[in-house]
């Protein structure tokens, strides 16, 4: 029987991850490229400046600091009131308790780092999970509001009307809320530096355009209502598309979860066979909790990639 030395399995682990981020870091890149072609397909010439306005400004974004990126993701995820001191504290001892929970049950140098990886990427992980949820949550409710405006403006009623009923009807918590404040703030200050502001609360590709093109449209004159008609279109259909995938992933997931149950089964009824040896050799001995670790970070790594693969970029 081959034996593989600590380092070997090390090695092995850190390719691993260092693939599924290449893999991960390409499919981001070619949906962002994807969903920035279907919207120059919707939209006319003024509405690309728009884009590249965009553009500009998540490059910008792309130049600050580790610890700055770490704040704009808190208010991103609706955790105002944590700043990037304490979240950084709650991931210190997230990954101090599994570096002893794992230590402790596996004795193994190799055990504890791994437990150090997972407890410190357990909050971020859980934070982009909250800015994803919320994202998706407030594009459907702009989705929505936007055609409510858009059917309101072609009955006559004016823009500032159509968006102030489109927030009382909302039915999310967050859209409602986001647009209170901006409403009461552009009567304060300027409905540029309003927006700006929403979008330091939401990580929204769609409200930043809405935002831009309502003060293109108000600058520039001509027929706005079709400016928001066809930016109503793109955004809808976006919703859709992520409605759509949301669907095909839960299918998948299914499938895994019912694949990962059928081998636990097969697990049981082999160690019944073999008169309790097998779970005595993963549960009781320090290189079987050893294996079954690996095994249960293959299956999280497995589900990580599909869950990337599948994901529409907000």
């Amino acid at each position: 029987m081959i034996t593989l030395s600590p380092m070997v399995i090390t090695l092995t682990i850190v390719t691993l991850l260092f693939l599924a981020i290449i893999i991960v870091l390409g499919i981001s890149y070619t949906k962002e490229r994807f969903d920035s072609a279907k919207l120059k397909q919707v939209l006319s010439t003024k509405e690309e400046s728009i884009l590249e306005h965009q553009k500009d400004v998540g490059d910008d974004n792309k130049s600050s600091t580790f610890l700055d990126k770490i704040a704009i993701r808190l208010a991103y995820a609706g955790w105002d009131k944590i700043n990037t001191s304490i979240f950084l504290l709650i991931v210190f001892f997230s990954a101090l308790i599994f570096v002893v929970l794992f230590y402790y049950i596996f004795s193994n140098f190799l055990a504890f780092i791994i437990g150090a990886l997972i407890g410190g990427a357990i909050p971020f992980y859980v934070m982009n999970s909250m800015i994803f949820s919320r994202t998706k949550q407030f594009n459907e409710a702009l989705s929505e509001a936007m055609s409510v405006i858009v059917r309101m403006m072609r009955n006559g009623v004016g823009f500032e009307v159509a968006l102030k009923r489109a927030v009382e009807i909302s039915q999310s918590k967050l859209f409602h809320a986001l647009f209170e404040k901006l409403l009461a703030e552009k009567d304060l200050i300027s409905e540029e530096k309003a927006f700006k502001h929403m979008y330091q609360k939401i990580n929204s590709a769609e409200i930043k355009i809405f935002g831009l093109a309502i003060g293109i449209g108000k600058s520039s004159g001509g027929k706005f209502s079709n400016t928001l008609e066809k930016l109503e279109h793109s955004i809808k259909q976006r919703v859709i598309l992520q409605r759509k995938v949301t669907v095909a992933t839960r299918e998948a997931k299914v499938g895994s979860y019912m694949i990962v149950g059928l081998l636990i089964f097969i697990f049981f009824i082999l160690d019944s066979n073999f008169e309790g040896k097998i779970i005595e050799h993963f549960f009781y001995s320090q290189k079987g909790k050893f294996e079954i670790l690996l095994v249960f970070m293959w299956v999280g790594l497995g589900l990580f990639i599909n869950e990337q693969m599948t994901k529409v970029k907000a």
